[in-house]
């Protein structure tokens, strides 16, 4: 979800948010839609979005996302599939909104796990109280290695 504004009640908001849809029956792509009042929905292919994760020439899907306000910019971190079917070729990226790029993020585990899918990220304090960044992922069994596969959830601590 992007954003919400419910006042001055539920039945009088507007809820933005960011999904993904099948284009053409074969590889999911980014949208974003409007839901108003709960009576009103619109939504329509982020295209600028789709582009800056397109510029990677994936074969597969952009999926799952997270956004977040985070040091004064809005980012989203995004699921990359980079061969259709291949759940050992997803990666994730980092969206700028500000300058509509996009980049790779380079995650590295203890043991070399190579696919990193469904990325949620937020920011909180850590258990020492200050600030930090919070993330989850999914490694695939498929790029996972020995013992890595599952849920991997880390934090680290902002300066």
């Amino acid at each position: 979800m992007y954003g919400a504004d419910l006042r001055p009640d539920i039945d009088h908001s507007t809820i933005d948010v960011g999904f993904h849809y099948f284009r053409n029956c074969d590889v999911d792509r980014q949208a974003r839609g409007t839901l108003e009042n709960f009576s009103s929905w619109s939504g329509d292919v982020d295209s600028g979005l789709n582009g800056a994760l397109e510029a990677f020439n994936p074969g597969g899907n952009i999926g799952d996302r997270d956004y977040i306000r985070f040091a004064g910019g809005s980012y989203n971190i995004h699921e990359v599939q980079f061969t259709k079917g291949d759940f050992g070729s997803w990666r994730v990226y980092l969206f700028d909104w500000l300058t509509g790029a996009a980049s790779p993020l380079a995650i590295h585990t203890h043991l070399g796990s190579t696919a990193f899918a469904n990325p949620t990220f937020t920011s909180l304090l850590s258990p020492a109280e200050r600030p930090a960044l919070l993330v989850t992922l999914f490694i695939p069994s498929q790029g996972a290695a020995t013992g890595e596969g599952g849920e991997l959830i880390y934090y680290r601590e902002l300066p």
